[in-house]
């Protein structure tokens, strides 16, 4: 593979694994920003929910709380004013002792029933129990002085709390409220024992009873305080028993058998008593929408009224949640896509910065074998410039010190040789002489020319020292025959 496309891989590689780590890391952590977010916008969705409920719950339990201590008091009351009413075992009843017909027991208790009556639409009534076990109006009253039919007998679910309250409920407990069905409405009723409780007694009980229509209506009200539109409302009654019973829901729809389907299929009916006043709580359930036959994942937002025995519930789609997490989905969205954009332009910005780095070092590398060829052809020293201290410039200034120590190099072999060539011209110079000096004819004219000499000088000076004409003879020659190695010493010696 070519320099360049190495260099121009390795300058891409590293930026790309790192806005791959980058865009990695920050697409995690807008996931999980919108998760986090979602469950945050999740439990606001599901506090705002059970806030609107805690609001109306409340509302209704101040109410329920006020009418149950108008029922408290006017039972008690009332217990007090038809404590010599008694029964025995075979039904016959008495007045302070004295025998009492049924249909004379309307004429004399209805005036002690209707004196205490303080509220609207509060009603007070006498139950016994007939020797067949069913449960029977003796006599009753409502708070405008009506007086309530004789001898009607009362409904399944009514039945259902006397028979708890003579035989389930613990001795000591003599009275109970509970949501009783009278008359085609549900109604906060107060059962309280007035007989049947000592050996010898027959089943007498008193019940007084409010309409809930005030109840309803503020659970209406508080439904509408929900931010979807699509929603569903009831409001039940528990039973002794563990019955579920439906005293209201929202208009158009069957929230009553939907929602109770609901609460049976995960985790079962929340008993109220057992609860005790706590706060509203959620749960999650397929239910049906209303006007829809599919059932969808829904919230279920539900309150307990203990006084009373009442559950109240409240259903919201998820789809609504899902709305309000919409705005915020497209934001992740519109997020992770210009992440994406972003890193696309930082990764062809990084492509082209490495093409133009790979481009550089070609060049500078060019450069470097144009020097290194300048110098293999002979032409001397090659000096480069490079401004930047990097390994690029560590390699150049490298480069000028080799040249630099190739050209010393040759200068040095240059003086050596020239200074070989003269040492050779001197040695043959020498041999040359000397092989005059050696030749027989140069030897005899050398011994007439000494003797010429030494003739002169005799006769210019006799008394003078006698010079030596030795020098320089051939005597310092090497013999005939002698190599070029001898020459040049002799050569040097005589010179």
């Amino acid at each position: 593979m070519r320099l360049s496309v190495r260099l121009m891989l390795l300058g891409v590689s590293g930026p790309l694994v790192s806005l791959a780590i980058f865009l990695a890391l920050a697409t995690i952590g807008s996931i999980r920003l919108a998760q986090k977010a979602r469950i945050e916008i999740s439990t606001m969705f599901d506090h705002d929910n059970l806030s609107s409920l805690a609001v109306t719950t409340s509302i209704i339990e101040k109410s329920a709380e006020e009418f149950s201590r108008v029922i408290r008091q006017d039972s008690k009351d009332l217990r007090k004013a038809l404590a010599p009413l008694r029964m025995d075992t075979e039904g016959r009843l008495s007045w302070k002792g004295q025998p009492l017909t049924q249909d004379q027991a309307p004429a004399l208790l209805n005036d002690r029933l209707r004196l205490p009556l303080a509220l609207l639409r509060e009603r007070a009534a006498v139950y016994y129990r007939d020797r067949s076990g069913t449960w029977r109006r003796l006599t009753g009253i409502t708070s405008q002085g009506q007086a309530l039919e004789p001898g009607a007998p009362a409904l399944p679910a009514t039945v259902d709390d006397f028979q708890h309250l003579f035989k389930g409920a613990p001795a000591t407990e003599m009275s109970r409220s509970a949501m009783l069905q009278l008359d085609g409405e549900w109604r906060m009723a107060r059962l309280t024992v007035l007989s049947g409780r000592q050996p010898g007694e027959g089943h007498l009980a008193l019940l007084v009873d409010v309409s809930t229509q005030a109840a309803s209506k503020l659970l209406a009200a508080g439904s509408s305080l929900f931010p979807a539109e699509t929603h569903q409302a009831a409001f039940f009654g528990i039973t002794p028993t563990g019955g579920l019973y439906c005293s209201y829901q929202t208009e158009d729809t069957e929230a009553c058998i939907d929602l109770a389907m609901a609460l049976r299929q995960n985790g079962g009916i929340p008993d109220p008593r057992t609860l005790g006043h706590s706060e509203p709580f959620e749960r999650k359930a397929m239910v049906r929408p209303p006007g829809s036959t599919t059932p969808v994942l829904q919230h279920l937002y539900i309150a307990a009224f203990p006084e009373w025995n009442w559950l109240a519930v409240v259903s919201v789609e998820e789809e609504a949640l899902a709305d309000a997490l919409l705005p915020m989905q497209v934001a992740k969205d519109e997020m992770v896509r210009r992440l994406v954009i972003l890193t696309l332009i930082l990764i062809s910005a990084s492509g082209v910065a490495a093409w133009l780095i790979a481009r550089g070092i070609r060049r500078e590398l060019r450069e470097l074998a144009t020097a290194a060829d300048a110098i293999a052809d002979g032409q001397g020293h090659q000096a480069l410039t490079y401004p930047s201290d990097d390994a690029i410039g560590r390699l150049v200034r490298a480069f000028n010190r080799m040249s630099g120590a190739v050209a010393d190099r040759e200068n040095s072999l240059r003086d050596q040789i020239r200074q070989m060539e003269i040492n050779i011209n001197a040695s043959e110079l020498q041999g040359q002489v000397c092989s005059i000096l050696n030749d027989p004819g140069f030897e005899q004219l050398s011994e007439r020319a000494r003797a010429m000499r030494q003739r002169r000088l005799e006769q210019i000076s006799a008394s003078a020292p006698s010079v030596s004409a030795d020098a320089g003879s051939a005597g310092d020659c090497p013999p005939p025959g002698a190599g070029r190695d001898q020459a040049e010493p002799a050569g040097r010696s005589s010179g």
